[in-house]
């Protein structure tokens, strides 16, 4: 159950100071999950993200919550730490689990192992609004290239068997 809303509330950062100021608020989504077959479900997500006291440092909250009555099903909390000294962001789940996030263009990138499974995660700032998208399946290659001379090796493919999305839209 921990991966599950681990993979809902990876990437938020950026160098700098990790979070600017126009990223910080209270925003609400439905995230799709699909899967090969399709629309799985849809969870309500609401995603607040705050400066904490301790320089460098914000927290970020995920609810995410039952659609037909608005209760909030289950809370995952989360700590983002600039280092200065590595110039790096991280996100800190709490338990000693850290994922450095990359920041390119308007969107945060990350990309990850866990076991035998890949992640690849955004998320962008669009206006107002927040876009997050998580990718991920098994490592196990279902194609490999014969050896290319000019590549200096074989491309390898992996199955994407997932995708979680949401458009989080600030609350005014």
């Amino acid at each position: 159950m921990r991966l599950f809303f681990l993979l809902f509330t990876l990437p938020l950062m950026t160098y700098g100071q990790c979070i600017e100021n126009d990223w910080l608020g209270t925003y609400d989504g439905v995230m799709e999950i699909y899967g090969r077959s399709g629309l799985q479900q849809n969870v309500g997500v609401r995603f607040d993200l705050k400066p904490l006291d301790e320089p460098f440092s914000w927290s970020y909250t995920m609810n995410y919550i039952n659609q037909k009555n608005d209760e909030i099903i289950s809370t995952k909390a989360y700590k983002i730490v600039y280092r200065e000294e590595s110039n790096t962001c991280w996100m800190d789940e709490g338990d000693g689990l850290l994922i450095e996030m990359n920041l390119l263009g308007n969107c945060f990138y990350d990309h990850f192992q866990l076991n035998d499974m890949f992640y690849n995660s955004s998320l962008c700032k669009e206006g107002n609004d927040l876009l997050f998208c998580i990718t991920g399946g098994k490592k196990k290659p279902t194609y490999s290239s014969p050896h290319i001379v000019e590549a200096g090796g074989v491309v390898e493919t992996m199955r994407i068997d997932f995708l979680q999305r949401v458009k989080l839209k600030l609350r005014q």
